[in-house]
């Protein structure tokens, strides 16, 4: 068995069922949805712990994004979205100082995950962008990446260029996977 083949199996083993039980409440729609908006942002999972990435935004930053998006034309404009791309979108362009890539990220595949939506490319920030880098290299990271609205922080690929069992993964749960296994995918 290969080292990424082994790795796949202890992600979905040990992490694929928590990713989707963080979304749980979302998926399920346990509340109504300008509630959801602020469970988003705040990064709440289902038994109300706060998701450990919104720990490092600012409180007022928090603050600041749930009042833009309880914008009821905001709001009315997120529940239009067809796909999590126009969900990233809406969050993108709402964003505010200290709500960064990573927070506009978790916060959309949130809310994406209350209408069905999710990502179909693979976004890169932070960890998982070192976890990529690991895997594949700088080089072909670079040249592989796209920039969601030319946006240079916003790096995402395409899961086919990752290799097998990894690219079957949702592109949600392989952004995951690279995050946790940064420091273990030095091929």
């Amino acid at each position: 068995m290969n080292k990424i083949t082994e790795l796949v199996e202890i992600y979905n083993r040990n992490h694929a069922r928590n990713e989707d039980w963080k979304l749980s409440d979302f998926k399920n729609r346990t509340k109504p949805f300008e509630e959801m908006i602020e469970d988003a942002v705040w990064g709440r999972e289902p038994r109300l712990n706060r998701d450990r990435h919104q720990f490092r935004v600012p409180k007022k930053s928090l603050e600041g994004m749930v009042d833009i998006l309880k914008n009821p034309k905001i709001i009315e404009e997120i529940k239009r979205c067809k796909t999590f791309d126009e969900i990233f979108t809406v969050v993108y362009e709402s964003r505010i100082n200290n709500f960064g890539p990573l927070a506009v990220y978790d916060t959309s595949l949130r809310l994406g995950a209350y209408f069905g939506h999710y990502p179909t490319v693979v976004y890169l920030h932070q960890g998982a962008l070192e976890g990529a880098i690991q895997l594949l290299g700088k080089d072909l990271i670079e040249k592989a990446s796209k920039y969601f609205c030319g946006d240079s922080e916003y790096p995402y690929i395409f899961a086919d260029i990752l290799p097998e069992p990894l690219n079957k993964l949702q592109p949600y749960h392989i952004e995951n996977f690279l995050c946790i296994n940064k420091n273990k995918l030095n091929m």
